[in-house]
Parts: C-alpha cells; sequence; structure tokens
C-alpha cells in the first residue's frame, strides 16, 4: 500500500517551515531563493507551532512591497552608442547577413556623429542633420535608414530599460516608385560590351525576374524542380540550419517558385552540365567560377554603366523591373497579364506590384482611356 503524505508543500510567497532549522520561511514568487521571516523584535520566528506569527510577518513584507512606488526607469547612462549596440547584437541572430551588414554600416556612421551622446540629450536635429550629409541618399534609402535607427530605440524600449524613444515621431519620406527598365537596344549594348559570364548573369534576371544578389545568384542544380509543364527553380523558405531560404521567407513564410520561359530552360540545361545536381555549384557564376556576390556585382556593372554611359538610374536590379514591364506588356508572349499574376511570377505582394508597376499594366490604363473615348489604336495612330 502506498503511502500518504503528512504534508503537502507550500506554494511559493506561502510562508513554510523548515524542520532542519526549526525557523519559518517563504519563497518569493519567481524565485527559488529561500527568505527568513522575522517577528517585529528582528528575531526569527521559530517552532512549528507558530505559523499565525510566521504569516503575519509573511503579510507584513507584501504590504510593504505594495505600498513602496516601483522606482521610475530612466534613459539616464542610456547613449546613442549602446542603444545601437544592443539592437545589432539581437540583429545579428534575428536578420539574414545581408540586411545585418547594411544597418550596421548605417549604424556606425550614426554612432561616428553622435554616438556618445546621452538618449535624454538626443534630438531629431541630432538625425536630420546626419541625413543631410548623405546628400547620394534617396528617399527610398533614406526611409530605410530612419526606420533602422527608430528600430533600434524601440527595440531597447521594448526589451531593456530604456524608458523612451526620442526619435519615435521623425516621419520617414515617401517611397519613390521603381520605373527604370532597360531598352531593348540598351540590354543588347551592354552584353555586347561585358564579358560572359556577366551578360549571362543579367540576361538570367531579365528572363526571370528574379532578385539578382538574393535570389538567382544562389540557385543550384539541387533547386531545379521539372514537371509536365515547365521547369522552375525552388527556394524554400526555411533551409536545412533553419535560416531563411530567400529575402521574402521571413515576410510570408512561403517557399518562392522562380517560373523559367522556354529561352531560360534551355539555359538552365546547359548550365546543369557543368554543375549537376549535388555538386552544390551554382548555376550561374563569375568569371572565377563563384557565386556572384552584391560587391563585386555591383562594382562590375558600375564599370559597364561607365564604359556605355547609361542613365544614373540604371542599375543590376534593373534586370528585374524589366522583366516586369515585358511581362505585363506581353512583350514575349503577345499577351498581356495582370498585376495579381506578376506579383505571383516575381514573389510579391499584388500591392507592392500595384504600386511600382501599375502605369505599365495597359489592362489596367486600356479602360481609363476608353473612358475618354480614346483607343489603343487612335493612340498609336496620334
Amino acid at each position: 500500500m502506498a503511502r500518504t503524505r503528512k504534508s503537502r508543500r507550500q506554494q511559493h510567497g506561502s510562508a513554510w517551515h523548515w524542520k532542519q532549522t526549526d525557523c519559518w520561511y517563504f519563497t518569493p514568487p519567481g524565485t527559488k531563493k529561500r527568505e527568513a521571516l522575522f517577528d517585529e523584535n528582528g528575531e526569527r520566528i521559530r517552532g512549528n507551532e507558530n505559523k499565525e506569527a510566521a504569516q503575519l510577518a509573511l503579510a507584513r513584507i507584501k504590504l510593504t512591497d505594495e505600498l513602496t512606488p516601483l522606482a521610475p526607469v530612466s534613459s539616464k547612462g542610456w547613449t546613442v552608442a549602446r542603444v545601437c549596440e544592443v539592437y545589432l547584437a539581437d540583429l545579428a541572430n534575428t536578420a539574414t547577413p545581408d540586411w545585418a551588414a547594411g544597418c550596421k554600416s548605417w549604424l556606425n556612421d550614426f554612432c561616428k556623429y553622435c554616438g556618445a551622446v546621452s538618449v535624454t540629450k538626443l534630438k531629431k536635429k541630432h538625425l536630420r542633420t546626419w541625413l543631410q550629409k548623405h546628400k547620394t541618399w534617396n528617399n527610398n534609402t533614406q526611409r530605410n535608414v530612419i526606420g533602422t535607427v527608430k528600430a533600434a530605440f524601440n527595440f531597447c524600449c521594448k526589451f531593456d530599460d530604456l524608458d523612451v524613444n526620442p526619435l519615435a515621431s521623425y516621419q520617414k519620406p515617401s517611397a519613390t516608385a521603381r520605373v527604370t527598365c532597360f531598352s531593348p537596344e540598351e540590354e543588347k549594348r551592354i552584353y555586347a560590351a561585358t564579358n560572359e559570364q556577366h551578360a549571362l548573369f543579367l540576361k538570367c534576371c531579365i528572363l526571370t525576374g528574379a532578385r539578382p544578389f538574393s535570389e538567382l545568384a544562389i540557385v543550384t542544380a539541387d533547386h531545379v524542380v521539372e514537371t509536365p509543364q515547365g521547369m522552375f527553380f525552388l527556394l524554400k523558405a526555411r533551409k536545412a540550419d533553419g535560416t531563411h531560404g530567400h529575402k521574402s521567407a521571413k515576410k510570408t513564410g512561403k517557399d518562392r517558385r522562380i517560373m523559367l520561359c522556354d529561352e531560360m530552360e534551355l539555359i538552365t540545361r546547359r548550365l546543369m552540365l557543368t554543375a549537376p545536381k549535388g555538386s552544390g555549384i551554382p548555376l550561374v557564376r563569375t568569371t572565377r567560377g563563384k557565386q556572384w556576390k552584391r560587391c563585386n556585382g555591383v562594382q562590375q556593372f558600375c564599370e559597364l554603366k561607365a564604359k556605355l554611359k547609361l542613365p544614373d538610374d540604371r542599375v543590376t536590379y534593373t534586370c528585374r523591373h524589366t522583366f516586369a514591364k515585358r511581362t505585363l506588356s506581353g512583350y514575349y508572349t503577345g499577351r498581356p497579364v495582370t498585376i495579381e499574376v506578376l506579383a505571383g511570377l516575381m514573389g510579391n505582394t499584388p500591392k507592392v506590384c500595384w504600386d511600382h508597376y501599375a502605369q505599365w499594366a495597359d489592362d489596367y490604363n486600356d479602360p481609363l482611356w476608353a473612358a475618354l473615348g480614346k483607343s489603343k489604336a487612335k493612340r498609336s495612330a496620334a
């Protein structure tokens, strides 16, 4: 027959007697450390029979805690550099390496300007003056920079003992729509002026609409999926090591499917002969057979742009916008698509595609012209 216990363990916060010392104790909630109970004379309460005295002593402790006001949390001792340091330490474990590196560069530059300034003395004019020193930053870059600085302060307010964000109400500028694309003539000039590997990289970006460095550059033969309808690249939302598999994986949690046209399928099959499945070698590589990185890809395109005297708004990412415009206008098939279809092809939301590419969508613009009595044929004749 099992033995029955004579007494039950007291809950945390209750008075309890310890036979070994013959004294009464209590365990504060949320801790494992026992605290001795004392009477009004400052003597330890002893004896198992003095339960009421122990409970009275515990009640005095609880009443004192309730009546004692909490010390106000202060920003004293916090500097801008400390805020940025705390935020970057967390960002290194939660963000993608590229984004973490970009934020580190911005915040380090911000700290060079006012890192020693106390948070209590930091004003909006500090951030405004610092931004004005970077005249090459456009509205989109400034939005990202301001958002990163504010995020650092918000993080310390939420997860540390910083009590206020002095930049919380600083307004970000409006985003600028991306409307640049390569013309067929520019595309031909680019291919002729650069080396074969770089030309192939840019061409694959245009044919797929993939993000150059975070998607296309990491594709290997293991990402290729063949179906009866065609071929596509599949980038899982999560890698085997638990990191995000593509840029939008953290936000959407969905796999990225990059659908391939007939021309891109032929290129992919040719590339798989030199980088078969299981090799881990990227399909599209540099002249040295390495993966395309943002640093060398951007540098090489800048040199190409200077050589051909292309407009300043032409960048590697323009390949993705070129894919969007040509797909919406039916450049390859003669059949224009809707914004919703384009969003699925590019791995964006319909809202993002609408904000950036709606001016190229004839399916949405034609009804507006028709309402004014102007058909597509009349506009072409004019």
